[in-house]
């Protein structure tokens, strides 16, 4: 097995992989630079030469204070960490999802309340009917925007709404934002940053846009400085973040134009993609982010791996249908090989 990350290719068992949502521009030179700088930089306190955290760098960037940034081992465990701070014994969030959210919450001890979207309603969530299932007894929401695997993006009048909802029910809502920087002009899908308060916690992730999965590495954002201090409190010493990825993520925060070429390209590719789908008959088909989420017949896995593409099956997700899969907004080239291969797919059908 080859595995080839950040560079034009992911090989895996000599397939193309279209499973793993990962830029495909790569990791830029800054970033991979500062990581192999950090390998042999001295443990000094936060790694920093010039005296400055990991945190502080992110909170300038978020234009928010240091003690509003909580930075983690990859946004899984920023979430793990949150939770072991509030101590939730009821979340509830849309099915299908992410399927690292239900972990979570199963090790955290806490129960998860599915609100289950229709496939025939191409899994949108319905605000009036999901803000209902917000009551005294929820104590946390759970939502991603856009949504993965359906590729359901939200606009900013539906996260004000459930925000207002969990401000009344006293419950924390927790926005998965991981993917929003794929998504061109993607401050029309954040809440303004007067518009939050302790109630919210957005997650985000420095990992997928900058190609470098090797490096976990994710942080939160919440005005709760409290609940960060908590958060920071319930990390083990050698939990913490390490300096690489610490040097990694600031040369990231200094890459803000590599997240703008990131979104337009992957918006052009996305674009193809679709349109691709499309000629090929493949009609229940919809794209955010760098991911697109589509219906076909069982089978589609096996078939492809076997004509060199790894695709992402979601059949076994909980709430989701045989037949449904993802995958990732990758180059050109490699998106044509993609499309050879459904246009095969489909051929076969006939």
């Amino acid at each position: 097995m080859l595995l080839q990350q950040g560079g034009n290719f992911f090989f895996q068992n000599n397939c193309i992989d279209f499973s793993a949502n990962i830029n495909f521009l790569g990791i830029p030179d800054n970033v991979m630079q500062a990581a192999r700088a950090g390998l042999v930089a001295p443990a000094a306190p936060d790694g920093q030469p010039d005296g400055r955290s990991l945190d502080e760098y992110v909170a300038e960037m978020e234009g928010v204070g240091p003690g509003q940034i909580f930075c983690g081992n990859g946004a899984a465990e920023v979430l793990k960490s949150l939770l072991r701070a509030l101590q939730p014994k009821k979340a509830l969030l849309p099915v299908p999802g992410f399927e690292e959210y239900t972990r979570a919450l199963a090790e955290a001890g806490c129960a998860a309340e599915c609100f289950y979207t229709e496939p025939s309603e191409g899994y949108d969530i319905p605000l009036d009917g999901f803000c209902a299932r917000i009551t005294k007894e929820t104590d946390m929401v759970l939502l991603c925007n856009p949504s993965n695997p359906t590729a359901v993006l939200f606009d900013k009048e539906f996260i004000r709404a459930v925000l207002e909802r969990c401000r009344e029910m006293q419950a924390q809502l927790v926005l998965d934002e991981c993917y929003l920087d794929f998504v061109e002009e993607a401050e029309k899908f954040r809440l303004d940053p007067e518009e939050a308060d302790g109630r919210l916690f957005v997650l985000k992730d420095f990992t997928r846009v900058f190609a470098m999965p090797g490096i976990r590495l994710g942080y939160g954002v919440c005005k709760n400085e409290s609940l960060v201090s908590r958060m920071q409190a319930s990390v083990l010493p050698l939990a913490k973040v390490s300096v690489m990825a610490q040097r990694a993520g600031i040369a990231c925060t200094k890459a803000r134009g590599f997240v703008r070429e990131t979104a337009k390209a992957t918006a052009r590719e996305r674009a193809w993609l679709l349109d691709e789908f499309q000629r090929i008959g493949i009609s229940h088909a919809r794209g955010e982010a760098n991911f697109v989420f589509f219906k076909s017949r069982p089978g589609l896995h096996a078939y492809s791996i076997r004509h060199g593409i790894m695709l992402r099956d979601c059949s076994n997700m909980e709430g989701m249908e045989k037949g449904s899969y993802r995958v990732t907004v990758r180059s050109r080239e490699e998106n044509e090989k993609l499309a050879g291969v459904l246009d095969g797919w489909m051929q076969e059908a006939e």
